[in-house]
């Protein structure tokens, strides 16, 4: 058994961090070992003698309440097999004294004190998920339906665009919606539609939300006339808002001028003078054209000391400020016009969203978090909910703290301020709160995370603390475990420079202290690399050379930098770096957005030989595996569609080349694809033919995930083909469409069309569950890099700026707070817009500097700033990444140097040469091909049908003469399921108390029935019971309603035999009729009678081998029992085979391979 490493020391900050005596709120930057502390003082916790089911760990993402878990419960394992020594010096590096009486036995004891406890594990929780388990537990209480399922964004972008469909289908008042819809489509495209939708049903849709501002309303906030805007605008011209003087003045000049633009301004401004003013209105943006140029700027003309029509000069000001303002207040009532009603079409999207959730017992992840807060803090049932979990939960871990909006703040809030006050703050029970945060990794604003939320949570808790006379701990960790000095002199440099004033952050930020202090590391900044117009101005510099020719000019930025990237990192891996040997797994490549660019790097890699990841999150329908499994769907639903068979045809899948596709199908006249394949079928290749085939059987006879399933694992071996042309990259995106699909399979109407309109509907995004160490370069965003780190991190596109462009954003308006906005262009911002815009933008910036920061601090050794740029002087925009890290570098005095001919040159902090930290070598030795045995590469046999079990009570068609019908049938059946309830209960009953007991089940169960009746009935069975020859039957060692299943000749037979008793040489099988008509012998039983007991003793036959199988049918009129022997028996197996063969035909076999 290998070693287990033990646990490191917690340094003093740390320790003190740890202490579980105490409430503490840490503040932790990158690299300083948060998660070692939360980690060391939940097993503290545990140690001192806390249930596992008493401490609640919070945190943000699944990834990451995962990671702690599987740490604490890998702790916990480890302890129970380690030695005395090692457990010692674990328990010292978590500050603990070992020699403590009955500690070692307890810390190897906790492991099955955490399996034992409910749910077998640690209580470690996302907050989505807490509020889960939390709204399951109080339901009704909620105003949810027991049972609710929480569903996840794909599933809940498909139920929108239902409810939107449906609105604007059968609302009556449907024409106002669809024309408000239009508007939103023209504006925003039919996707970032639907999204400002649902922002307006996360802000309209709550139990408390108000109806959203009218448009008086929005007019009357913004400080906007009221009326028709082309009505009002008419009304300020009619009034001489512009100076009909300055008018003839300037097209005076302009006549006078000469030219052909003169006269035309001067003719536009006489027709300006003689139109009446709703005329006027609508020539506003012609007249506006005179004066100024296509960026908005006064005319040349009008200004300076050449200008030709200065003389007018103050006239043309006048006329340009105040037709400004008219427009400006015009376009802002239109878009005050448009957004009121767009939150009107959102508040009613909202309202049917919530109805349909209601109604099929769904929850989104907003309904989580805001029907957990208004269970906690504004229901009649919060005390009492608060005081139940109260009793279960004495301490709070809230792990990546800054993450956490005020939403979510509230609802920790609730869970922990008894802690601080109230009875439980007054009894004996040790009860703490512990959180973990960085300010400085803010960095998902656009879940509602900021700083101010860290810092007033902060200010809350300790507030909170003081009064209650529990004080905070505050503790900030400033050691640095991750990065080397190299990396942290130039994080350090920038926030030192401004940086933290860039974040949007007060005070200063303490530097950081390198623990790897002695080892070798280096920031780069690389030139950006020229593209466009500067590669024209390079090339020309350089006599016409275009570098290296490693990526053509005319390719897109992109490409160009994918291309540049990729073949740095592929001479890494072969040669090393300054030095230092490189591993694949020692690269991580991040870009700010989830653009092009990531996928093209991924792409150039692949065509490198590189092991790379995917990207970490795509769109489910992106990726060109899923594509391929699509199109095999797709032909299966219409084989006709010719693009698509054609994709289907050239996919891994059949293998065909792009030429094959030509020279077999390019000569079909009109006729389909698919019809000429057929036609043809002696000229195609067979296993082309037979994969083809084998997907349309499959087609009305599978469900989506077995039909995906055979692609992958059957005969056409889909998966090994995946893999060899795409990559490990295509392995996720396969997993998660087989997810998909039993995901769908079980709420779903079961069909591969089905599945395929949803897959095709869905718009949600697919995270990659990216390992914090894996073998193969990793390629993703900075937010998806949160928690992870490497050795060597590149910033992709480190030139890009911080402008938010043209994104959604949110206003206050009175009374309502954060309401959401759709985008739109500059000149549409007026006012209370603009102001909100700005806002917006500023907060962007913000988060923008602390994405850099999170991104810098992923870099345990090397860091390298990388990017493109159009201009011809090769330089990047300020607010870049890129621009900051020349700074930081410049200031650390580190002068350009020669890069090559790609990059041209580069600027190199460098700290301790060559001391690089000891590793394996970056190349290891492939392990030996693994011979798989001859049985992997044959297909299972077929299993036993039918898919259900056969009945033996219903082979055959019941021939029985001449029976009940209508009354007399429910008769019958009521009287047979009495007297087989009788015989299952009476026989365990002493003799002398049977009949009683018959008498007071009979009465309680069949009411309808008179007394006569019942006496009958429990005379009819007791007179069996008691009957010595049957004594045996019905004896302690028989059982009663006996289950059996087996497989009789490749069927699944299963049924419930009415008694059984078994003994070492035999099987004796009963069953009951309960019918008026008593056969005269075997001979006369019932055909179908006699194919059922064969079918039980076919059974027992198998389940009992080697033991006799005795049958007989028990006529409880009689009474008699009729013993059935193999003779009377044997013809009617054949019954049994022929129920076989009309059972549904097995799915088609899978046909030869196609390679």
């Amino acid at each position: 058994m290998s070693k287990s490493a033990g646990l490191a020391t917690l340094d003093p900050r740390q320790g003190a961090a740890a202490d579980p005596e105490s409430h503490v709120w840490l503040g932790a930057s990158a690299g300083t070992g948060k998660t070692q502390v939360l980690s060391a003082r939940v097993l503290r916790l545990m140690l001192d003698g806390v249930s596992p089911q008493a401490i609640l760990c919070i945190t943000f993402t699944k990834a990451g309440a995962a990671e702690m878990a599987h740490r604490i419960h890998e702790r916990l394992a480890t302890w129970v097999r380690m030695s005395d020594g090692d457990l010692r010096l674990d328990l010292h590096a978590l500050g603990l004294d070992w020699e403590r009486p009955g500690l070692m036995t307890r810390a190897r004891s906790l492991f099955a004190t955490v399996i034992d406890s409910p749910g077998g594990a640690i209580r470690v929780q996302t907050i989505h998920s807490f509020c889960q388990t939390l709204l399951a537990s109080f339901p009704i209480e909620a105003k949810l339906l027991p049972g609710f399922r929480a569903i996840e964004e794909d599933e809940a972008a498909a139920l929108k665009r239902q409810i939107l469909g449906d609105l604007l289908e059968h609302d009556p008042d449907r024409e106002a919606l669809r024309a408000v819809a239009a508007m939103l489509s023209r504006r925003l495209g039919q996707e970032s539609a639907l999204a400002f939708l649902s922002s307006c049903a996360a802000v309209f849709g709550g139990p408390r939300a108000a109806l959203p501002p009218a448009a008086h309303d929005l007019r009357a906030a913004f400080d906007l006339p009221g009326g028709d805007p082309d009505a009002w605008l008419a009304g300020e011209i009619a009034g001489g808002a512009i100076s009909d003087a300055d008018i003839k003045a300037v097209a005076t000049s302009g006549a006078a001028w000469g030219t052909k633009t003169g006269e035309a301004c001067s003719d536009k401004m006489v027709g300006w003078l003689i139109a009446e003013a709703s005329a006027r209105a609508a020539m506003l943006d012609e007249l506006l054209g005179c004066f100024l140029t296509g960026k908005g700027e006064l005319r040349a003309d009008f200004a300076g000391d050449k200008g030709r029509m200065t003389d007018c000069a103050d006239s043309a000001v006048r006329i340009v400020d105040a037709a400004g303002r008219l427009c400006a207040t015009a376009t802002a009532m239109r878009v005050a016009d448009d957004l009121a009603a767009g939150w009107k079409l959102g508040a009613r999207f909202a309202e049917a969203y919530a109805l349909a959730k209601r109604d099929a017992g769904l929850a989104d992840f907003d309904d989580l978090i805001t029907l957990a807060g208004t269970l906690l803090r504004v229901s009649s049932f919060g005390e009492w909910v608060r005081f139940k979990l109260d009793q279960r939960t004495d301490h709070i871990l809230v792990d990546e703290a800054q993450d956490t909006n005020m939403r979510q703040w509230g609802i920790v809030l609730s869970l922990a301020e008894e802690f601080f006050a109230g009875v439980s703050a007054k009894d004996d029970r040790l009860r703490t709160l512990f959180t973990v945060g960085d300010r400085k990794q803010a960095i998902f604003g656009f879940q509602g995370t900021e700083p101010k939320a860290f810092a007033t949570a902060r200010d809350m808790f300790h507030a909170l603390g003081e009064m209650g006379g529990q004080p905070f701990r505050q503790v900030d960790l400033v050691s640095n475990y991750r990065s080397t000095p190299a990396v942290l002199d130039v994080v350090d440099r920038w926030l030192g420079d401004g940086g933290t004033i860039a974040m949007g952050l007060d005070g200063e930020e303490p530097p950081h202290r390198p623990f790897r202090s002695a080892q070798a590391g280096q920031v780069e900044l690389w030139a950006p690399l020229p593209v466009g117009k500067a590669i024209d101005a390079a090339a020309a510099e350089d006599g016409g050379d275009e570098g290296d020719g490693s990526a053509p000019a005319s390719d897109p930025a992109s490409m160009r930098l994918a291309k540049a990237i990729a073949g740095e990192v592929q001479d890494w891996i072969a040669n090393g770096k300054d030095g230092r040997p490189v591993a694949p797994g020692d690269i991580m490549i991040l870009v700010r957005r989830r653009r092009d660019l990531a996928a093209r790097i991924v792409a150039r890699l692949q065509a490198l030989h590189v092991p790379v990841a995917g990207v970490d999150r795509f769109a489910l329908t992106q990726p060109l595996a899923v594509q391929d499994l699509i199109a095999a769907m797709r032909f299966a639903v219409q084989p006709l569609d010719d693009l698509n068979l054609a994709a289907l045809l050239v996919s891994p899948l059949l293998g065909w080349t792009q030429d094959d596709l030509y020279a077999r199908t390019a000569k079909r006249g009109r006729a389909a694809i698919w019809e000429h394949l057929r036609a043809h079928e002696d000229a195609m290749p067979p296993a082309t033919m037979a994969a083809l085939r084998a997907l349309l059987g499959m087609a009305d006879f599978t469900t989506p995930f077995r039909f995906l399933e055979t692609i992958l694992s059957g005969p056409i071996d889909g998966r090994r083909k995946l893999y060899a042309r795409l990559g490990r990259e295509a392995r996720d995106p396969i997993d998660e469409l087989l997810s998909q699909a039993l995901a769908f399979e079980a709420r779903e109407t079961v069909s591969l069309l089905g599945f395929l309109t949803r897959i095709a509907g869905s718009s949600a995004d697919i995270k990659r569950q990216t390992e914090a160490r894996s073998d193969v370069v990793r390629v993703m965003t900075v937010h998806g890099s949160k928690g992870l780190q490497a050795p060597i991190v590149i910033l992709a596109d480190a030139t890009d700026d911080a402008a938010i462009g043209h994104r959604p954003f949110t206003v206050d308006v009175a009374a309502w707070e954060k309401l959401p906005v759709f985008a739109m262009p500059a000149d549409e911002r007026q006012g209370a817009l603009a102001q909100a815009y700005q806002d917006a933008a500023d907060a962007a910036a913000q988060e923008h500097w602390r994405l850099f920061y999170v991104a810098m601090t992923r870099a345990e050794e090397m860091l390298i700033v990388a990017g493109v740029t159009k201009k011809p002087d090769l330089s990047v925009p300020e607010t870049s990444w890129h621009s900051a890290a020349a700074v930081a570098l410049e200031g650390l005095g580190c002068d350009w140097e020669d890069a090559g001919p790609l990059w041209g040159r580069r600027r190199v902090h460098r700290v301790n040469d060559g001391k690089w930290a000891r590793r394996d070598a970056a190349v290891r030795a492939a392990p030996p091909p693994l011979a798989l045995p001859a049985w992997t590469h044959t297909p299972a046999p077929e299993e036993a049908r039918p898919p259900r079990p056969l009945a033996p009570s219903a082979l055959g068609e019941d021939d029985v003469a001449v029976p009940p019908q209508g009354s007399a049938r429910v008769a019958a059946v009521t009287r047979g399921l009495l007297l087989h309830a009788l015989f299952e209960r009476l026989p365990p009953v002493a003799t002398d108390r049977r009949r009683a007991a018959a008498l007071r089940w009979l009465a309680a169960q069949a009411p309808m029935l008179d007394d006569a009746a019942r006496m009958a009935m429990a005379d009819e069975v007791l007179a069996i019971l008691d009957d010595p020859a049957h004594a045996a039957l019905f004896g302690p060692d028989s059982l009663a309603e006996v289950p059996l299943s087996a497989v009789v000749d490749g069927m699944v037979v299963a049924g419930i035999v009415d008694r059984l008793r078994v003994t070492d040489d035999a099987v004796t099988v009963i069953d009951y009729k309960t019918g008026r008509r008593i056969p005269g012998s075997a001979s006369d039983v019932a055909p179908a009678y006699l194919r059922q007991m064969a079918a039980y003793r076919d059974a027992l036959a198998v389940i009992f081998p080697g033991r006799r199988v005795e049958t007989a049918l028990l006529y409880t009129a009689g009474p008699r029992l009729i013993a059935l022997d193999d003779a009377v028996l044997a013809p009617h197996k054949p019954g049994l085979l022929a129920a076989k063969a009309n059972l549904p035909p097995p799915p088609l076999e899978p046909d030869a391979p196609t390679s």
